[in-house]
C-alpha cells in the first residue's frame, strides 16, 4: 500500500512513542549486514522510489529497528526504509539496535505496520493468525491489547482466511469490498462464497445490496443455511403442501357447520359460513399459485446460478 510522503511522516510520528520506550542504542550499522526478517508482514513493498527521493531530500528521519541475529542483524521494522537507502548506494545506515526476542520482534513490525495503515487486509489477517495459531504467542484477547485494537476486530479479520482463494484474490485486487467479504465470511458454504462474491463484483453491488443479498441466505436465528437448492425445494414445496392442508381441512368443518346450520333453518349463519367458505377457497387457490411460482424460481437457480434468481432483486 503507497501512502505519501505527508502521511509517512506523520505515522512515523506516532510510532516514535513506541520505538522510545524499546531499550537499546543507536548505530550505524553496514547495509549488508542487515538482512530482511524471515517473517516479514508484507507481500509487496511498493513505492521505493518515491521513499528513496524523499530520503534523499530530507534524510533518515527514523532508524531502523534490528536486532542481533546469526552474527549479522535482522530487520524488526524499517524494511522498505533499508531497500531504499540501498537504492541510493548507502553503504551504512542508522539504527536502533535492540535485544528482542521473535515474539518481541514480531509484535513490534506488526505495531509499526499498523501505526503506517501500510498492510494490505490479508496481510493484517495472515499476520494475526501467524500469532495466534501457527506460533500460538498468545490469544485474540492478549494480542488485542497488545496492538490496541479489539478481539471482535482480530476475529474478523482471521475469518477472511477462511474465504474460498478467488475471494481472497478478490479482496487483495481490491474488486470486492473489505466490508462485504467479512459479511460473506457468515456464509459457511464456500462454493456459495465465491458465487456471491462473484456475483456482487459483476452487478457492483452497493454495500446495502450485498448485505441484503447476503442475508437472503441467512435463516430465522441469523445463522447461515448450507441447504442445497434440491433441499429448499422441498422444503418449500412441504410447507405449502402442510398449510395447504390445514385450510382443507378448515373448509370441511366449514362444510360440515354449513350443513348443521341447514337443519336447524337457520339461514343467517349459513350465509356467514359460505362467506368465509369461499374465502378459504380463494386462499387455497392463491396459495396454490404461490407455490407454483416458487418451485419455477428455484427451478431457476438449480440450473441458471443465483443471478437468475436474484435477477429482479
Amino acid at each position: 500500500m503507497h501512502i505519501s510522503n505527508d502521511n509517512w511522516l506523520y505515522a512515523l510520528s506516532n510510532f516514535l512513542n513506541i520505538v522510545s520506550h524499546i531499550p537499546g542504542i543507536i548505530e550505524d550499522i553496514q547495509i549488508s549486514k542487515i538482512k530482511y526478517s524471515a517473517h516479514t508482514l508484507r507481500n509487496n513493498i511498493l513505492g521505493i522510489e518515491d521513499l528513496a527521493n524523499s530520503i534523499r531530500t530530507n534524510g533518515l528521519l527514523q532508524p531502523i529497528i534490528v536486532r542481533p541475529k546469526d552474527a549479522q542483524f535482522e530487520i524488526v521494522a524499517g524494511n522498505r526504509r533499508r531497500q531504499a537507502c540501498q537504492a541510493l548506494r548507502w553503504k551504512k545506515i542508522t539504527c536502533h539496535l535492540v535485544d528482542l526476542d521473535d515474539k518481541q520482534a514480531f509484535e513490534t513490525s506488526l505495531i509499526e505496520n499498523l501505526q503506517r495503515e501500510t498492510l494490505a487486509p490479508i496481510e493484517e489477517a495472515q499476520a494475526y493468525k501467524t500469532y495466534v495459531t501457527d506460533f500460538g504467542w498468545g490469544g485474540v484477547t492478549g494480542l488485542a491489547k497488545t496492538i490496541g485494537k479489539s478481539p471482535s476486530y482480530i476475529t474478523k479479520k482471521i475469518k477472511l482466511l477462511n474465504l474460498p482463494d478467488d475471494v481472497i484474490n478478490s479482496i487483495a485486487g481490491r474488486s470486492l469490498n473489505l466490508s462485504v467479504a467479512e459479511e460473506l465470511c457468515s456464509v459457511k458454504n464456500v462454493e456459495r462464497q465465491s458465487e456471491l462474491a462473484g456475483l456482487v463484483i459483476r452487478r457492483h453491488l452497493s454495500m446495502r445490496k450485498a448485505r441484503e443479498l447476503v442475508n437472503q441466505h441467512k435463516g430465522v436465528n441469523g445463522t447461515c443455511s448450507d441447504l442445497t437448492i434440491d433441499e429448499i425445494m422441498e422444503n418449500s414445496r412441504r410447507t405449502f403442501d402442510k398449510l395447504i392442508l390445514v385450510l382443507r381441512v378448515a373448509l370441511n368443518n366449514i362444510g360440515t357447520l354449513i350443513g348443521n346450520s341447514e337443519e336447524n333453518g337457520d339461514w343467517v349463519l349459513k350465509e356467514i359460513l359460505m362467506y368465509h367458505k369461499d374465502m378459504l377457497n380463494n386462499q387455497i387457490n392463491l396459495l396454490i399459485k404461490e407455490k407454483r411460482k416458487l418451485n419455477r424460481r428455484l427451478v431457476a437457480v438449480q440450473f441458471f446460478g443465483a443471478e437468475k434468481f436474484w435477477q429482479n432483486h
